[in-house]
């Protein structure tokens, strides 16, 4: 039986999920759209964020980010992400950590993850 999951294997899961191989994603934009995320995501309630005035930060994604990055999943370009080239040995990372039914949830917060970011670079560029 695997135990409860640490936050960093959630992230890690949200993270590498939402990545894609041609479009970063601002390490600063991960933290501000995970903390608006995490009042409605339970999955994301152990996350624990710092904010200096509109400033976003969060440790546990800085570590969940390393971690992806030292492993190859993710490529770290200018202060911002994107999927590496060991991306397809990640599902029998996270299921080392997960169990299917956490798999299940953290593909789902994933989603709406790389909607919300989809949805602020569309604003972002109506309004320059």
């Amino acid at each position: 039986m695997k135990k409860n999951p640490r936050i960093q294997e959630i992230l890690s899961g949200i993270i590498l999920l939402a990545a894609r191989r041609k479009e970063p994603i601002p390490v600063p934009k991960i933290y501000s759209i995970l903390h608006a995320m995490k009042a409605h995501e339970s999955v994301l309630s152990g996350i624990r964020f710092s904010l200096t005035g509109a400033v976003c930060y969060s440790r546990e994604i800085d570590q969940a980010i390393d971690r992806l990055t030292d492993d190859g999943f993710l490529k770290s370009v200018g202060g911002s992400v994107l999927v590496g080239e060991n991306v397809k040995g990640f599902g029998e990372y996270l299921s080392g950590f997960l169990t299917k039914s956490q798999i299940e949830a953290v593909h789902s917060v994933s989603i709406r993850f790389h909607d919300r970011l989809r949805r602020d670079a569309k604003e972002s560029r109506a309004h320059p």
